[in-house]
């Protein structure tokens, strides 16, 4: 993609109108004055899954009569009609696998988007665009699960997924728009268990058509939220901003409001030492949305994170100058002593120095020359 951080910005400000009117009166300024290029914030809008989010705000907020080309409403309302009854299709389909677990009394753990629709966080149905369902089964009904859900029609799919994976094949059911994804770990990561599925992590859904499935508690869904963008995904190390997990990590905390233990929250990032990880998170949620919490920390920092990002934001990905970037973002994996060792054949760490800095020169060759 191309520089698009005018758009990035004028984006995150629209999505952000329907929950605080000044930045309402913002966005309409914009399009009112003709300062925003349609193409290119819907290309980002596409680029980030967030084009149904962005038509709902639109109409909610009454700026969607200030557009004057019809071929662009049309598009955006049928991308949104298109996402909304697949959501409410996905609905109807968290519906059967609590129903098919029910029969021998096994609580599915609604995770990521199933429980942002199950528990309705989104003030709109068509908003999130979802991918597929995620589920965690306690590991003693792991197995039984999994039966029950083939004997209902569900089919596994897809390439094998090693044993170090925390969940299974991804499984499919004729009638049913999503692909499902049980887990027997809530997060991806053999050695540390991020996340347990406890009754201190955990509650009962709120809502009453799922009263034999659970979520994460408020707290607990926005760290699983951050973790997995922020950290599992790599998004924060190889500065690549997410917009969209970004925003569905401020969509749930406005969702849950007073019901967030903020100090929770940096305890559970701390205890593995991703709490700078989580300030620069903030700091993004903040600047590009609006959302505020009561955490306090270096905002120098973040800033500065989120600067570089938007930067990187702009480096088309077929160039010399991104792939060099790309493999300085990942250095911690690819210039480890681990990685040279085999790369070299190292007999020694002292022969490390040395085979690092061969190792750098490769790449700049490589690269840029």
């Amino acid at each position: 993609m191309a520089d698009r951080r005018k758009e990035i910005v004028q984006l995150c400000k629209m999505l952000s109108s329907a929950q605080r009117g000044g930045r309402l009166e913002e966005s309409a300024r914009l399009i009112e004055n003709g300062l925003v290029e349609w193409e290119y914030l819907v290309e980002v809008a596409n680029t980030e899954l967030l084009t149904p989010a962005l038509f709902a705000v639109l109409r909610e907020g009454g700026l969607l009569k200030l557009l004057n080309d019809d071929m662009l409403k049309g598009f955006l309302r049928e991308i949104y009609e298109l996402n909304r009854k697949r959501n409410e299709n996905i609905v109807l389909q968290l519906q059967d696998i609590q129903s098919t677990l029910r029969k021998e009394g096994i609580v599915p753990l609604f995770l990521k988007g199933a429980a942002v629709l199950s528990e309705g966080l989104y003030p709109d149905i068509g908003m999130r665009l979802m991918n597929d369902i995620d589920i965690m089964i306690e590991e003693r009904f792991f197995k039984r699960a999994l039966l029950l859900l083939r004997e209902s029609g569900y089919a596994e799919f897809g390439r094998e997924l090693g044993r170090w994976h925390h969940h299974t094949r991804r499984m499919a059911k004729e009638g049913y728009p999503a692909a499902l994804e049980p887990h027997f770990r809530i997060v991806f990561d053999p050695e540390i268990e991020y996340i347990p599925y406890s009754e201190t992590s955990s509650m009962q859904s709120s809502n009453p058509l799922f009263a034999d499935s659970r979520v994460l508690k408020p707290t607990w869904h926005l760290y699983h939220a951050f973790l997995h963008s922020a950290v599992i995904d790599r998004n924060h190390d190889r500065w690549r901003l997410g917009l969209r997990y970004l925003y569905d990590f401020v969509m749930i905390a406005e969702a849950y409001e007073d019901r967030v233990e903020w100090s929770e929250l940096y305890e559970l990032a701390r205890r593995y030492g991703h709490e700078k990880i989580l300030e620069d998170f903030l700091y993004g949620a903040g600047a590009l949305f609006g959302l505020k919490t009561p955490i306090g920390f270096n905002r120098l920092g973040g800033w500065l994170h989120l600067k570089k990002s938007l930067w990187q934001s702009t480096l088309e990905e077929d160039t010399k100058i991104f792939k060099l970037y790309r493999a300085y973002t990942e250095r911690g994996d690819i210039y480890s002593y681990e990685a040279l060792k085999s790369f070299y054949g190292l007999r020694s760490k002292r022969e490390y120095p040395l085979a690092l800095l061969r190792y750098i020169i490769y790449h700049i060759r490589k690269h840029l020359f």
